[in-house]
C-alpha cells in the first residue's frame, strides 16, 4: 500500500511537469551560474560569445556530451552543428531562436531548457578554462579534458543534481523524495550560500565569489 501510494504521489510530480512551460522558462536562469570573478568574468563571456563560430561550436559540443545525453535520461538524439547554425543565423535573438530549434526536436520543454542553459552558460566557461589551463601551461588536449570536469562540477553544483553526494539524507527518504520534491535546487543553492558564509567569515578563498 505504501509503495502504491509513492507511486502515485510521484506520478503526480510528473504529471505537474509534462510539458511546464513555466519550469523550462526559469531553468533558462541558472545559464549565469557559470560565471565567475576569475576566468569567466561577465567581460571574459562577452568576449567568447561575441565570437559566435567558436561558441555555437562550443555549444553543440556540451549539448551532445555524454553528461548532457544522460540528464536528458535517455533522450539520446544529438543535434546537427550546421543546423543550430543555420538556426540561429540572422535571428536577433540568438538564444531564442536555438531553444526553438531544440523544441522542434521533440524534447521534453524542460529537459531542453535544462540542457540548454548548461551548454549556453557553459560554452563561454569551457572555451575560457581551456585559455586559462593552456596560458598555465597545459597542452590542448589535457586543456580540454580538465575544463570539461570543471564545467561538470559547477553543473552538478548549481543545477538539480541526482548524484548522491549532492543531496540529503532527507532528500532522499521515502518522505523527503515527496515533501522535497521541488526543493532540489533550492537546498543545494542554501548548502553552497552556507559555505561560502563561512569561507568569507575565516577568510578562504577570494571574497568576491563568496559573496556572489
Amino acid at each position: 500500500i505504501e509503495g502504491a501510494w509513492n507511486n502515485w504521489v510521484n506520478n503526480s510530480v510528473g504529471a505537474i511537469m509534462f510539458f511546464n512551460m513555466r519550469s523550462a522558462v526559469l531553468q533558462t536562469l541558472s545559464t549565469v551560474n557559470f560565471i565567475n570573478f576569475e576566468d569567466n568574468n561577465m567581460f571574459a563571456a562577452a568576449k567568447a560569445f561575441a565570437n559566435q563560430k567558436q561558441y555555437w561550436d562550443d555549444f553543440t559540443f556540451l549539448f551532445n556530451s555524454d553528461y548532457l545525453k544522460q540528464r536528458r535520461a535517455g533522450n539520446q538524439r544529438g543535434i546537427n552543428e550546421a543546423e543550430l547554425s543555420d538556426a540561429v543565423a540572422g535571428s536577433a535573438n540568438k538564444a531564442k531562436a536555438a531553444i526553438a530549434w531544440l523544441l522542434k526536436k521533440g524534447f521534453l520543454p524542460t529537459q531542453i531548457a535544462d540542457s540548454f542553459a548548461i551548454a549556453a552558460g557553459g560554452g563561454t566557461y569551457y572555451r575560457n578554462r581551456i585559455k586559462r589551463y593552456v596560458a598555465e601551461g597545459m597542452d590542448q588536449k589535457a586543456a580540454e579534458e580538465q575544463a570539461m570536469v570543471d564545467f561538470m562540477e559547477i553543473a552538478e553544483e548549481t543545477q538539480q543534481s541526482a548524484r548522491p553526494d549532492r543531496i540529503s539524507q532527507q532528500q532522499a527518504s521515502s518522505l523527503g523524495r515527496i515533501i522535497l520534491a521541488f526543493a532540489n535546487t533550492p537546498m543545494q543553492y542554501n548548502r553552497l550560500i552556507k559555505k561560502a558564509a563561512g569561507d568569507l567569515v575565516n577568510k578562504r578563498g577570494d571574497w568576491r565569489s563568496n559573496i556572489s
